[in-house]
């Protein structure tokens, strides 16, 4: 019995540990809904850490998920703390969101626990992909796996100019090493790529942090929302950086659907970051 006992909870234990999920890539996303930008020669792009669905005030309603990100008329999101369901595939988060806003979607988990429930990142889309890139980011101390995705958002008819790539993740808290690490490999992966340029994503990490003061420093860079909002920008650690794009708007939507708020901009694709 005791035996019994101790391969029951061995499984047991051994069953709630995550279990990273590797690389992946693909050349489309779900969904067959395209349609041009919300303003034409611009795109809006948002980043979202949605709490799997869980608001502020505790209970869990993607339809307020929804409502939150269709307020912002945004034509690509990245989403984060994202669920899914192995015994379930199309039933992930990003793809309810996508089915109920009409958007293309993927859901790309970064680790998987109890054998079957997966949790990562996502985004939703309105415009075509031409290819998307999960990368497995290091982990050394803590025993949440983490990811970035890459994806290429082909330029919308009439704005001539290269391929779109949008860097998005979601940078680990629960150990500062592993948090620094990932920082530092995600801002080396954005200032590689071709520009127009756009990292998005939870990376908890605010301003008075080193790394992003040095990259908010780096010629070339832009903060949409800390270009907008001024003085009034309040502490974030959810942010979106560019590269070869100027900022029209941008803004923070906080209405309780997350504990984080929906962070927003809108670019120019017809003329170039000065």
């Amino acid at each position: 019995m005791t035996l019994l006992a101790l391969l029951v909870g061995g499984l047991i234990y051994h069953a709630s540990l995550p279990v990273p999920t590797g690389p992946a890539e693909g050349l489309a996303i779900e969904g067959q809904i395209d349609r041009p930008p919300s303003k034409p020669g611009t795109i809006r792009i948002g980043t979202f850490n949605i709490h799997a669905g869980k608001g502020r005030d505790g209970r869990r309603d993607l339809v307020r998920v929804a409502d939150c990100i269709a307020s912002g008329n945004l034509d690509f999101v990245a989403l984060h703390e994202v669920r899914g369901h192995r015994l379930s595939p199309n039933q992930d988060q990003a793809a309810q969101l996508g089915r109920r806003l009409e958007m293309r979607c993927l859901f790309a988990p970064a680790g998987r626990v109890w054998y079957y429930r997966d949790s990562g990142n996502g985004l939703l889309s309105s415009l075509p992909v031409s290819f998307w890139q999960r990368i497995p980011l290091s982990s050394q101390h803590d025993r949440s796996p983490r990811n970035a995705v890459l994806v290429g958002l082909p330029r919308p008819e009439g704005c001539p100019g290269r391929t779109i790539h949008v860097l998005l993740t979601h940078i680990t808290r629960g150990d500062d090493r592993d948090r620094q690490s990932q920082l530092r490999a995600v801002i080396a992966m954005f200032l590689a790529l071709a520009e127009p340029s756009v990292l998005v994503g939870d990376l908890n990490s605010d301003a008075d942090d080193p790394q992003i003061r040095q990259l908010l420093e780096t010629p070339g860079v832009g903060d949409p929302v800390g270009e907008t909002l001024g003085p009034e920008t309040p502490r974030r650690i959810d942010w979106i950086f560019t590269r070869g794009l100027r900022c029209l708007d941008a803004g923070i939507r906080d209405d309780g659907a997350s504990d984080h708020p929906l962070i927003w901009a809108e670019l120019d694709l017809l003329q170039q970051h000065p």
